[in-house]
């Protein structure tokens, strides 16, 4: 069991070369289906995701819909993770639950999947609906969107083996993100341009 984070630094080169390591197997499961993907080029498009083919990560999925800087809009999420936290936030733009002053490196995180393009993996805590904390890890790959519609993130959500707790008093239970980890994934494209975003914590297990 860990109480905050894994102690071993991730390194994520992907396909460019290097190591590639995930604390949760259903993370591995998740990049090898997405490899899989039919697609022209490095990224697959919408239409190539068929979640029934991973029925053991059909719950734990969720898509991101990059409309503007602004406005990310969720356009799935897996019944485990609305369980897990309660309601359902699909339709819904992702940054209302992130603090003011994370709205904008979590927008250009974002956006950098898609731009780059590259896949992204964060490990955070999150307040679970019983009001016990929670350590996630989250991977996202990058979808085109037919007919020049606005470009998707893929993503795979899935509990780490964490010490729950109660969070300090005063906290909002919707936009408690507690950021211990922001990664980068090479899909084929490199990673400059991106190292401004990568985040490690200093928290130590």
């Amino acid at each position: 069991m860990i109480s905050a984070v894994p102690k071993q630094k991730f390194i994520f080169l992907g396909r460019g070369g290097g190591l590639l390591e995930f604390n949760n197997s259903k993370s591995k499961e998740f990049y090898d289906y997405w490899l899989s993907m039919p697609r022209e080029g490095l990224v697959p498009s919408r239409s190539s995701f068929r979640p029934e083919n991973v029925p053991s990560l059909l719950s734990n999925f969720m898509i991101y819909e990059l409309i503007s800087k602004d406005h990310i809009k969720v356009r799935l999420l897996g019944s485990a993770l609305s369980d897990k936290f309660g309601g359902n936030s699909a339709g819904e733009n992702y940054l209302d639950f992130v603090e003011g002053p994370r709205k904008e490196i979590a927008s250009e995180a974002l956006w950098s999947v898609v731009n780059k393009p590259c896949g992204m993996r964060v490990v955070l805590e999150q307040v679970l609906k019983s009001g016990l904390t929670v350590c996630m890890e989250s991977i996202g790959l990058p979808l085109l969107n037919e007919e020049g519609g606005n470009p998707m993130i893929l993503f795979q959500k899935n509990e780490l083996d964490c010490e729950k707790r109660v969070p300090e008093a005063g906290y909002d239970p919707i936009r408690y993100y507690r950021l211990f980890r922001r990664d980068f994934i090479d899909i084929g494209a490199g990673l400059s341009e991106v190292e401004n975003l990568v985040f490690h914590s200093e928290t130590a297990v």
